[in-house]
């Protein structure tokens, strides 16, 4: 009879010992593999949106409220209002340092058009200067925009696709583009020509059931692309030395600023998840210990028929690892499912962009967590062993019917 024969058979005739061994393994897995995957997919998500940025430095209004509301809305989609005066872009054009400026205007946010359910952020942008949002188009994306009289391009994650006509505000508009998905804010944008904004602001005055109200000439954000000898810091301060009203961004600083207010919530889970993992750990042990003190005759009996300890010691230990080994497996794919099927919730929720990392880095991830949880079970079963493992036959089958 082969260790995993008996290992399997003890698994069997103790199924509820070895259930609850299993559920907290498994819950412990799931809720391990759930949030550091969280973590690391927030973390990617960050690196991936400030890395196809396309700016430099980003000019706002001044005041932490509107950094924080357009440091959101850039990576989450999620929408702002706030403006300048159009001289800004003109000031930004001349200076020194600065090689490309383009403004974008934020519109009021739209909560369940007639396009499509959910929230949306409207923006207007010039396509002329843009140097942010086309480099996500695809090929010949915008061959509509030369026919329609009023075109937009939408992010991968509005339910349009190039060719639709949508209303916004009463105005009727194409889709002349959709952007590649980015995993960041953009998903959830639709970017409308500056120009069509404007006729829009105007119409909406008789058309639509309430007014958007933006100011002629007014702009929410500016993008700069500064020359490649410059000096970000200083180009920085001299833009806000200029207008004292207005406040830098700088690309880098994006994604500081979002770890930084993802960071108290990944410790706490980090700290639910390390105690979750000790509790499993303890009580595996725990409940294999009694096991073993329980089977002390049967061990006894296995040695005095001629089997070595080593024998003996990997019979247990195969049943741990089988135990441990399926626990973990399942664990995963739930926290991994888990992730998967809430991803867009809990992206809003924390205020990030995509949530999942890639394929391989999941698979990557998710072998490690296995091999730990099969590792650390099989561990947690080994230190009750020795003491019987050490003892005589005799004295082993003399402790198991004492028991």
């Amino acid at each position: 009879m082969t260790q995993w024969h008996i290992a399997l058979r003890e698994i069997r005739r103790n199924s509820l010992r070895s259930l609850l061994i299993a559920l907290s393994v498994c819950i412990a897995a799931t809720v391990m593999t759930a949030v550091v995957l969280l973590i690391i997919g927030v973390n990617q998500g960050i690196n991936h949106t400030v890395g196809r940025l396309g700016a430099d430095l980003m000019v706002v209004p001044g005041g932490e409220k509107i950094v924080r509301q357009f440091n959101e809305a850039l990576i989450t989609g999620r929408p702002a209002t706030f403006y300048f005066e159009s001289s800004i872009e003109e000031k930004m054009r001349s200076m020194p340092g600065v090689m490309d400026v383009s403004a974008q205007t934020f519109a009021e946010t739209l909560t369940n058009a007639k396009c499509c359910a959910g929230e949306f952020f409207i923006v207007g942008f010039d396509p002329e200067s843009d140097f942010t949002i086309s480099p996500w188009l695809v090929d010949d994306a915008l061959r509509l925009a030369s026919t329609a009289q009023n075109w937009i391009i939408v992010g991968d994650r509005i339910l349009l696709r190039e060719g639709d006509t949508v209303e916004f505000y009463g105005t009727l508009f194409t889709v002349a583009g959709v952007l590649e998905p980015t995993s960041t804010g953009m998903d959830w944008t639709v970017y409308v020509p500056d120009e069509a904004l404007r006729r829009m602001v105007l119409d909406s005055r008789a058309k639509a059931e309430a007014p958007l109200r933006i100011a002629d000439g007014a702009f929410s954000a500016v993008f700069v692309k500064a020359d490649p000898d410059a000096d970000l810091i200083d180009l920085a301060e001299t833009i806000e030395q200029a207008d004292p009203n207005v406040q830098v961004v700088l690309s880098s600083s994006v994604a500081k600023l979002a770890r930084g207010q993802m960071s108290t919530i990944a410790g706490v889970l980090i700290c639910v998840v390390a105690a979750l993992w000790v509790m499993a750990l303890v009580l595996n042990g725990a409940v294999f210990s009694q096991a073993v003190r329980e089977r002390q005759s049967e061990i006894g009996l296995l040695m005095a028929k001629g089997a070595n300890r080593s024998f003996v010691f990997g019979m247990i230990t195969k049943e741990a690892a089988a135990i441990a080994f399926t626990s973990s497996a399942v664990g995963c794919f739930v926290g991994v499912v888990t992730i998967v099927s809430f991803r867009a919730l809990l992206a809003h929720l924390l205020g990030a962009p995509d949530v999942l990392p890639g394929l391989g880095m999941t698979v990557l991830l998710v072998a490690a967590f296995v091999l730990l949880g099969t590792t650390s079970g099989v561990l947690a079963a080994m230190l009750p062993v020795w003491p019987v493992l050490r003892a005589e036959p005799y004295e082993a089958i003399k402790r198991g019917n004492a028991a």
